[in-house]
């Protein structure tokens, strides 16, 4: 379900320009189509970690005591094939209760996904603060944010995605620990990486539940997302500025030019076209209706639109794959 939520939210948001941010700042525009992309590609790792994994995961585990079929002598690998068939498992090459790494792995896939699904359940929890309002994630009518303020709209869902996300990468850490039997078993440790697999599976279900609620009912906000993209004034031009003067002054030169005229020009009240047009490197190689194209946010989005078209596309085909398993 959420390859076919991320499927329409690529394709709504394909063309939707907003901000692109790096550290935290306003670096070039991109498209939230393209920032969907980001998560269907993810989550499609995740995917091929977990097919890849599972001969290895999915094991049957018949080899006596310590794993070396001294009770059923020669026609050991045999009965557990046979049982494996029957349990429609792979066989265990050595089965031994002191080989854990499989569950270890897989609990680290586990995490992996969980990442994935904690990242975007925190880009969600930011761009739902009101000073971004870019994105909304689904309120049901009636739910109440504080008890105190009538106005909150908390971000509810997102808020347990990261919290059960921290969770279940934890349980890396006990996993790992499970692995450290010693001599042909350990009660103990095997306890605790069967404890870490059983958790992570629980809480990776309600994890990808409440993100399939988040995805499936998110509301995207294209006019505040336009509106953001313009509060520095058109400083998230700037590398497309620079870059058509370099085609004349040479690119180190033009950053110099372009990064000096920012500087001087922060702080001063002027937008980025106003910095422009009293720079005279900038009048002299860049006329005013080239500036004024680029500017204009929709002329530097590269291929952020073809990127998430081609993301929903691999989207709907996971989605439509993983409904027949």
């Amino acid at each position: 379900k959420i390859f076919a939520d991320m499927e329409v939210l690529a394709l709504k948001g394909q063309s939707m320009v907003c901000a692109g941010r790096t550290h935290g700042q306003h670096a070039v525009p991109i498209t939230f189509g393209f920032k969907v992309a980001g998560w269907i590609e993810e989550y499609s790792n995740h995917i091929t970690r977990l097919h890849e994994v599972e001969p290895r995961v999915f094991t049957a585990m018949m080899g006596g005591a310590v794993g070396n079929y001294a009770s059923l002598g020669v026609k050991g690998p045999a009965v557990q094939k046979e049982m494996a068939r029957i349990l429609k498992l792979k066989p265990m090459h050595i089965p031994s209760r002191s080989v854990s790494d499989f569950r270890a792995e897989y609990v680290c896939i586990l995490g992996l996904i969980a990442a994935t699904s904690g990242k975007i359940a925190k880009e969600i929890y930011l761009l739902m603060q009101p000073e971004f309002d870019e994105v909304s994630e689904p309120v049901p009518a009636g739910t109440i944010g504080s008890s105190t303020m009538p106005h909150k709209r908390n971000p509810q869902l997102a808020d347990d995605c990261i919290a059960i996300s921290a969770q279940i990468r934890s349980l890396i850490t006990f996993a790992l620990e499970g692995m450290l039997s010693d001599h042909e078993a350990n009660g103990g440790y095997y306890d605790i990486a069967d404890d870490a697999i059983k958790r992570a599976c629980i809480l990776t279900g309600d994890l990808l539940t409440r993100m399939h609620v988040i995805l499936s009912g998110l509301t995207l906000n294209e006019k505040r997302m336009r509106t953001n993209i313009d509060i520095t004034g058109g400083l998230i031009m700037s590398e497309a500025i620079m870059l058509a003067l370099g085609k004349t002054l040479g690119r180190q030169d033009a950053h110099e030019i372009i990064y000096d005229i920012v500087q001087k020009g922060v702080g001063s009240g002027q937008t980025f076209q106003e910095m422009l047009s009293s720079n005279p490197h900038v009048v002299a190689h860049v006329n005013e209706k080239t500036r004024l194209k680029l500017l204009n946010p929709l002329t530097h989005i590269g291929l952020s639109a073809k990127i998430a078209s081609q993301a929903a596309r691999k989207a709907h085909k996971l989605s439509i794959k993983l409904q027949k398993i």
